[in-house]
């Protein structure tokens, strides 16, 4: 996780938003009754202006569903009482998931070095995830993820998440001054288009109750292919409704 333009609040809110952000997170996952995978993460690490945490693979559907949905939630809650202390001032995040073998032994200084959590950076850094949180309207959208080819194909395309491939926007995650560059996918669990927030009315959108996204697709699959690695609590995730091409439309 990132805060985005952290550095644009102003200086004596820097301290604030820093320390808010484990808060926010752990209310994320204790709101999709997920608290369990907050309590077991593995070698945390929180600089500042983000937050990274390594966890079992079998958490992974559930971390883009529901969590990525309670996400959003939590951060729209507490954005009114930020804006009213100063309008500018804002918590949004971006997120990478990203999946693979790091050490894990205890010692802060070997845990969680390896490519893996460099590809994860680079893609929480890359130019792709940067233009959505910029496109979009800062007042709504205030999550944005970007996913690996290894866990969309894993767990999105296999249909072990409750958010349908279609939610997902293929892009490049590149890097230029890291020589990076690599096939990911974007979700946004509360897209807008920025650009038209003139012209819409003063009514301002409404969050809905249940902190999950809504946008969940039955078919795009069930517990009976759960596997070993995705153990059965995958299948309960799975609510109906509808689902969005790409990640560019916008809500009514």
């Amino acid at each position: 996780m990132d805060i985005v333009k952290y550095s644009r609040n102003q200086d004596r809110y820097l301290p604030e938003l820093s320390g808010m952000l484990p808060q926010v997170l752990e209310e994320a996952f204790t709101r999709c009754e997920l608290d369990h995978v907050w309590h077991e993460r593995r070698f945390p690490d929180h600089p500042g202006d983000g937050y990274v945490f390594g966890m079992s693979p079998s958490h992974l559907p559930f971390l883009i569903h529901p969590f990525l949905g309670a996400l959003q939630t939590t951060l729209w809650e507490r954005a009114a009482s930020l804006r009213a202390r100063d309008r500018a001032l804002t918590l949004r995040l971006r997120a990478a998931l990203h999946v693979g073998p790091v050490p894990d032994v205890g010692d802060t200084l070997h845990d969680r070095k390896a490519k893996a959590t460099n590809d994860a950076f680079r893609m929480l850094d890359s130019v792709a995830l940067r233009q959505v949180m910029d496109r979009t309207e800062p007042d709504v959208t205030l999550v944005a993820a970007i996913v690996s080819g290894r866990v969309f194909q894993d767990v999105v395309e296999s249909g072990y998440t409750a958010v349908h491939a279609r939610q997902f926007h293929h892009v490049t995650a590149e890097v230029p001054e890291k020589d990076f560059a690599q096939d990911a996918w974007i979700y946004v669990p509360r897209p807008t288009f920025a650009e038209t927030r003139q012209e819409e009315t003063a009514q301002e959108p409404r969050e809905p109750d249940t902190g999950t996204d809504s946008g969940a697709d039955a078919g795009a699959g069930g517990a009976a292919g759960a596997s070993a690695v995705f153990h059965d609590r995958v299948g309960q995730a799975f609510t109906g409704g509808t689902f969005h091409g790409g990640i560019h439309y916008r809500e009514s």
